[in-house]
């Protein structure tokens, strides 16, 4: 275990933090190579049947062939957009406010939010996934507890919104449930191989998951970086081990002369389906997104752009000697619209909101705009907000000044 920089306190045990892991600094990228946006577009456009028209969006399908010839690349861009109204403040006007509705639900721990290509909305919580219908009411909750068939027995860690059907996970138990939009059962699946941890994607019958690459725990305080492995595990459960790594980053805070250890996961996957075979992730704390290609089972391209980190500041006391961060996370959620990837960072104005880029599906840098949401907690290392986009509706989960929490649905005015 390769031990990094100073790590980060646990956050105080309100609601909408309890389950967020924190984030800190430093990124391990062992299977790529950095090569600039322009190289890459040499080296696309002279590849034989692939044609690479830069300053627009390519169609889907050139795209993919793109990223075949570019397998592997990080595209570097530069720290500013194309466009020339970067840095405009998006309007959102408010439409609805769900909350608690006696006798139906009420919010317990959400954690995540999903949003279903029919305008659905799914809030994920430990031990519960909320359904909602596009006009903001309750429909039901779709996971059922227990032990028996379709049934979870343990936090519900992943969640996979697909166009028929949805996909729950427990890596505490290995247990995977498959079940139509109105919680039919499909498929009931346990593990019997692993452990595995978070799980990627879905494509063919074949489960993509990360597993972790255990080595010697550290004997002194600190963040460290924690291997996993890119694997696929087939309907049988066959392991097929790829050599993509996706390093993490975990704390180890010592007490006692030694004598007690604690720590745990600090940063960790996030990923965006952008379509049956292709899903957009990032995984460390520095910036920089990948594209996995499920029917290939590989990582085919990475991109970044030059980033002005911000600095953390632990807004409470902590314990002397626990690990501290230097900055926040990167990057904190991603979202696909109208074509583009929205890649939300951890850049935060107090007049205008916090800082969206904008890639086309090439990883070229295309723009960046604020989007005026003030109630983003910044209290940890990692800006977790939690939202989703339906259309031309954004979804944001939302505690105010009493840490009640609303799913509010905006609609997205004026880009």
């Amino acid at each position: 275990m390769r031990r990094l920089d100073m790590g980060s306190p646990t956050d105080s045990a309100r609601k909408f933090v309890r389950f967020v892991p924190l984030v800190v600094c430093l990124v391990f990228l062992a299977t790529t190579r950095d090569v600039s946006f322009d190289q890459t577009k040499k080296s696309l456009a002279s590849a034989k049947n692939v044609r690479l028209v830069a300053e627009k969006v390519i169609d889907h399908n050139s795209f993919f062939l793109a990223a075949i010839v570019a397998s592997q690349q990080v595209i570097e861009n530069p720290e500013k957009p194309l466009s020339a109204k970067a840095g405009r403040v998006i309007r959102l006007k408010e439409i609805s406010r769900i909350t608690d509705e006696e006798g139906k639900f009420f919010f317990v721990e959400p954690w995540d939010v999903f949003a279903g290509r029919d305008g659905s909305v799914y809030v994920q919580e430990p031990k519960r996934l909320l359904k909602f219908g596009g006009n903001g009411k309750f429909v039901k909750n779709l996971l059922k507890w227990g032990e028996g068939p379709g049934e979870l027995n343990d936090n519900l860690t992943g969640v996979i919104v697909r166009e028929d059907d949805i996909i729950l996970y427990s890596s505490n138990i290995m247990k995977l449930v498959r079940i139509d939009t109105d919680g039919k059962l499909i498929e009931d699946k346990k593990f019997s191989k692993g452990p595995f941890g978070s799980f990627l994607g879905y494509h063919n019958g074949k489960f993509f998951m990360m597993k972790r690459v255990w080595e010697d725990m550290p004997k002194i305080s600190g963040l460290y970086e924690a291997k996993n492995r890119l694997i696929v595990v087939t309907e049988k459960e066959e392991v097929i081990e790829t050599s993509f790594l996706l390093p993490t980053t975990q704390s180890r805070y010592i007490q006692l002369g030694g004598r007690m250890a604690s720590g745990g996961g600090i940063s960790r996957p996030m990923t965006l389906r952008e379509s049956e075979r292709y899903v957009f992730l990032f995984h460390t704390p520095e910036y920089l997104i990948k594209i996995l290609d499920l029917e290939k089972s590989e990582i085919v391209l990475g991109f970044r752009r030059k980033y002005d980190r911000v600095r953390y500041a632990p807004a409470e006391k902590i314990p002397e000697g626990y690990p501290i961060p230097k900055y926040h996370n990167d990057l904190c959620r991603l979202l696909w619209h109208k074509g583009r990837l929205w890649a939300v960072t951890s850049t935060f104005d107090k007049n205008k909101g916090i800082l969206v880029d904008v890639f086309n599906r090439e990883g070229q840098y295309l723009d960046n705009f604020y989007l005026p949401l003030f109630k983003i907690r910044r209290n940890n290392p990692q800006y977790y907000a939690p939202m989703a986009i339906a259309g031309d509706f954004l979804y944001v989960l939302e505690a105010d000044e009493e840490d009640l929490i609303s799913l509010i649905k905006y609609e997205i005015v004026g880009e």
